[in-house]
């Protein structure tokens, strides 16, 4: 057996015996994406895709060290630093998103899953004005699409300004009425305007979709 054969088992035996492999962590991307990682470990685009996939099932911390990876292998990557940023957003450290989405905006202006990000992380260091503008220009290149008016309605709902963020969220749900991020959104804006009622009909919709995500909005609603 080549040496190459004999490393790639060795990873795939590693990932069967922790549970990456076939646990319940692991979703079908992720399996695909950690396979393909495997068996190209020199290759940034299968380390970044790796880093997406990690992103996806909200481990940020996995998805830091294979976009680094991708970046050791290939510097300035842009899918990469997409990866980075998101994962920087997820963690907190939003100086560190806005550097970095706004070197993959340099390269890729109308992507708008990196202007929404943008638009969280520019709302959290209270930004406001460039906030509001990201994510206006993610409705623009997008207006039939969920994603900016998620954005626009999570930068209001940050600034304080739960009226106009429950309209703009209701629009966005017009195009995806699925939504976890904004059924979220959603259901933390009427907690603060004080409908109850509202915020538990979101609750049980998330219920159905992603119930990590409905019982954080649960113990908001009952602290």
């Amino acid at each position: 057996m080549k040496k190459s054969s004999v490393g790639l088992w060795c990873v795939l035996v590693f990932l069967l015996v922790s549970g990456l492999f076939w646990g319940e962590t692991a979703h079908g991307s992720l399996r695909d994406a950690l396979l393909k990682a495997a068996e190209a470990p020199a290759d940034a685009a299968a380390q970044a895709e790796l880093a997406r996939a990690y992103n996806l099932n909200k481990e940020p911390g996995k998805a830091f060290s294979s976009a680094r990876q991708a970046l050791d292998l290939m510097p300035g990557f842009p899918p990469a630093l997409l990866e980075l940023a998101h994962a920087s957003r997820m963690v907190g450290d939003h100086r560190e998103a806005v550097r970095l989405y706004e070197m993959y905006l340099a390269e890729e202006p109308k992507s708008v899953e990196a202007l929404a990000g943008n638009s969280e992380s520019l709302a959290r260091l209270e930004r406001w004005d460039e906030s509001f503008a990201s994510a206006m220009a993610a409705i623009r290149e997008a207006p039939k699409k969920a994603e900016g008016y998620g954005a626009l309605g999570r930068a209001y709902r940050i600034a304080g300004r739960f009226e106009e963020a429950v309209e703009i969220l209701r629009q966005g749900l017009v195009f995806r009425n699925g939504s976890t991020e904004i059924l979220y959104d959603l259901g933390l804006s009427f907690i603060e305007l004080g409908d109850r009622p509202s915020a538990l009909a979101q609750y049980e919709r998330l219920l159905e979709l992603d119930p990590e995500t409905a019982s954080l909005l649960f113990r908001t609603i009952y602290p």
